[in-house]
């Protein structure tokens, strides 16, 4: 079947399971929102190799889409919320 005939959540799940397999992503919290000819990505990874990772996924899946990567990289320079003991 042509990914664009199929319904919009089977599409959603597709990329979903992709981002979730692939060894270099491992991502299970990366929301898709798709409308019409256009894929939305948004969420946090770490590094911006991920990033890049999601996107070409997306893209592999989906390649006949526009890939939107909202994604953000989180900042390793913040200090993590530690509780100090004395």
């Amino acid at each position: 079947m042509d990914p664009s005939e199929e319904p919009k959540h089977y599409l959603v799940e597709r990329i979903r399971e992709a981002l979730a397999h692939d060894s270099q992503v491992n991502e299970l919290e990366i929301d898709v929102r798709i409308r019409g000819s256009k894929v939305f990505l948004k969420g946090t990874v770490p590094t911006s190799q991920r990033r890049d990772a999601i996107t070409d996924i997306a893209r592999s899946v989906l390649p006949d889409h526009e890939i939107y990567n909202e994604t953000v990289v989180a900042s390793m320079s913040e200090e993590p919320d530690v509780e100090r003991l004395s």
